[in-house]
Order: C-alpha cells, then structure tokens, then sequence
C-alpha cells in the first residue's frame, strides 16, 4: 500500500531527517513528495499545500488547527518528527479520523551526553563560571532526578558509572532502578539532600514553586523541561543567591528573559540534536508510516 500524496511541511528535513530518508520516503507515495519549506506557520499556505495530501510531515514548530483539517479532507495521516503533539487540534482529527503518530526517545542520548559535559565543566571550572571556590568531582555527589522516564533513566545510568548517589522523584516507581541503589524519596527530601537537581518532567507542568526553591541552596539546576516549570519571578529570586545555577537547553521557552542572568548556562546548540539523533528519527518516523499502510 501507498499513499497518494506525501507532503513535508517546515523544516523537518532541514532540521529534524537526514535528506537520505526522502528516498525510502517516496517508495510510500504515488506522487513524489513534496517538500514545504516556507511559510509553515501560514495557515493559508499550509491549506494550499496540503490540501492534496492524505499523508503529511510536520514538526513540533507547525500548528495544525481546526480551520486547516476542515478544508483537508483527503488527509488520513499527521506524523510528526517529534515528540510533541500540542500545536495539533486533536479532537478534530479524530472527528475527521485522522491518526496522529509521533516519535519519542531519539534525541536522548545526545541530551544525557550534553548534561555531564556542562556539570564536569561547572564543578571543575572549565568555563565561564565554577560552582564552588575549588574545584570538585561528580564522584560521591549526589544528583537528584525529577521524572523517570527514558531521559531520567539515561543519566541515572551514567550517574552510577560516575559513582553518583541517585535520588529520584516520580508519579510512579521502578523497583528494578532501586534494586540497582536508586533510591526513591519525596519531593521535599530531594531538594533537600540533591547537590544538582534534574528536570524531567511534561510539558508546562508547574514542579517547582517558591517554597521549593527555598530548599534549594547552593544547587546545580538542570532544567530539561519544554514549557514552563516554575514561576519565572521564583526562579529570579532563587538564582540571586550565592552558588545557585542553572544549565538549560537553548530551546527553553524562558530562553529570553533568562539568558542575559548570571550563573545561568544555556547550551549554543540544541542539545539532543545530533547526526544519531537525525538517524534515529528518521527511522523511528518510517517505520510509524509502514505501520500505518501495514
């Protein structure tokens, strides 16, 4: 089975698939492919170039509303290189029948490798700043994990090859971590006894709040969250204290009104994105279209 038409809007070849994809891409399209490259976040555009499609491409970046499904009824499937799905009305796809598929877990790797990299420089020195007055190790610190899931495992997987306590706090717990010397404890506890505190949580979801951040004293924040996961005025006041700092990805959506605050460390480059990453998805992404026809 093939679709009739494929179309990929934005910048998902430019920034999210290796251009070697399209081709294995076209074998599931009647039609060659089309490549959208510009104004994806037009809806008039959009309309006029998927209007054909019963297949498209998009990433996390191109909003697809409800004017644009009602005036695309040949479209049967929305896949998105990405994980995360906000941007697409949902419940109209589903009155249209349209199957949403995304891709987790591709960029994790690069996102762990990215996080040791910023605490080894900070506690050593190695760049603009120094976490305490001489330089320290990682071994025998202890990190603190907010959300268990493939990111959370990853570093808690590199933090006991580094000889790290492991603290980790989640919605649900993993006796197989805990047997492995993960402990589990509470929000409260966490904060407590957590030299650096990691954030893995959903989307927008409020974790931390004012009363937290007045645990958290001479802390390493990692904040891996997309959206917010505090209150920005909380964060400000948190940071002003002596030894507090934060690394961040570039992509953070307090990216603007953070980056010009000292001991806040953004990455140059978005994090998870590497030439694996671009390979994994890829992959990930055409086998959710063979899934689809099959």
């Amino acid at each position: 089975m093939r679709f009739k038409q494929i179309v990929t809007i934005g910048d998902v070849i430019e920034l999210n698939m290796i251009e070697s994809s399209l081709d294995e891409l076209n074998k599931y399209s009647e039609n060659p492919v089309k490549i959208i490259s510009s104004n994806y976040e037009n809806e008039t555009e959009i309309i006029k170039n998927i209007s054909d499609a019963d297949c498209i491409l998009l990433s996390y970046r191109t909003s697809i509303t409800k004017n644009i499904l009602l005036k695309c009824n040949n479209l049967k499937l929305i896949c998105i290189c990405g994980t995360n799905s906000n941007l697409i009305d949902i419940e109209q796809c589903s009155k249209q029948n349209i199957t949403i598929l995304n891709v987790k877990d591709y960029g994790d790797e690069g996102v762990v490798e990215w996080i040791f990299f910023q605490l080894i420089s900070l506690i050593r020195g190695f760049g603009k700043y120094k976490w305490k007055s001489l330089p320290a190790e990682l071994n025998k610190k202890t990190i603190g994990i907010i959300g268990f899931g493939a990111i959370g495992k990853l570093l808690a997987k590199g933090a006991l090859g580094l000889n790290m306590n492991i603290l980790y706090y989640s919605k649900s717990r993993n006796q197989e971590w805990e047997k492995k010397g993960v402990k589990y404890v509470d929000k409260k506890e966490l904060l407590l006894k957590s030299d650096i505190i990691t954030l893995q949580t959903p989307k927008n979801l409020k974790i931390l709040d004012k009363n937290d951040f007045n645990l958290m004293n001479e802390k390493i924040l990692i904040n891996n969250t997309l959206g917010k996961a505090f209150q920005k005025e909380d964060f400000i006041e948190w940071i002003k204290k002596p030894n507090n700092f934060m690394i961040t990805d570039i992509v953070s959506d307090f990216k603007n009104e953070f980056e010009e605050l000292e001991r806040v460390i953004y990455s140059n480059y978005i994090s998870g994105k590497t030439k694996e990453a671009e390979i994994r998805l890829s992959e990930k992404v055409l086998n959710n279209i063979k899934s689809y026809l099959n």
